[in-house]
């Protein structure tokens, strides 16, 4: 395999959005949606700068681990840029065969309650952070928010809280699922 001496990924920022580099390896992406974080220390060996419109990741003599590492990486930064312009929605469905369950948002404690989960007294819960926003609508749970990754945790914590232990889980099939992934109000991923 070919060696190659030097690695350059541009990626461009959008008029409207606004990304900085704070020391060295926090990436900030401010937009008309939000203001996202990220922190990308655990990354090595790869060198970002951003000038004018474009932010840019580069290394030298990389592996093919480096080279991966750098497309994740700014693959999640578009996803950072797109999600400030505008917001995603995953859309959760709240599923029971007997007892009837539902979902109660506690915003003050930024707490999900799954009361009635089968038939159970006290209610399950799940929490969510301050940026993401959470609706319940029937039978479906809306998770609204500018960062991609994070609505997908908030989701995967409330499925978690719904989880039947000691039963067989062909039977009991109850709970809280990701059915639906939006960005705006385009279907980007749909169970059908």
């Amino acid at each position: 395999m070919v060696k190659i001496a030097f690695f350059k990924e541009e990626l461009e920022i959008p008029k409207g959005v606004k990304v900085t580099l704070e020391g060295g390896h926090h990436i900030r992406v401010k937009g008309p949606n939000g203001d996202i974080t990220k922190d990308f220390s655990h990354v090595r060996g790869i060198k970002a700068s951003i000038e004018g419109n474009k932010i840019t990741f580069s290394t030298n003599f990389p592996k093919s681990g480096t080279l991966a590492l750098i497309k994740t990486v700014v693959s999640i930064i578009n996803n950072l840029i797109i999600g400030v312009q505008t917001n995603y929605k995953y859309i959760s469905k709240i599923c029971y065969s007997h007892f009837p369950c539902n979902c109660e948002v506690k915003s003050d404690k930024q707490e999900i309650h799954i009361v009635n989960f089968l038939g159970e007294r006290a209610p399950r819960k799940a929490n969510y952070p301050k940026n993401v926003e959470v609706e319940v609508k029937g039978d479906d749970v809306y998770f609204i928010g500018p960062d991609k990754e994070l609505l997908g945790q908030v989701a995967a914590n409330v499925k978690r809280a719904c989880r039947i232990r000691k039963k067989d889980p062909r039977v009991f099939q109850d709970g809280v699922y990701l059915y639906k992934k939006m960005l705006g109000e385009e279907v980007i991923w749909e169970i059908q």
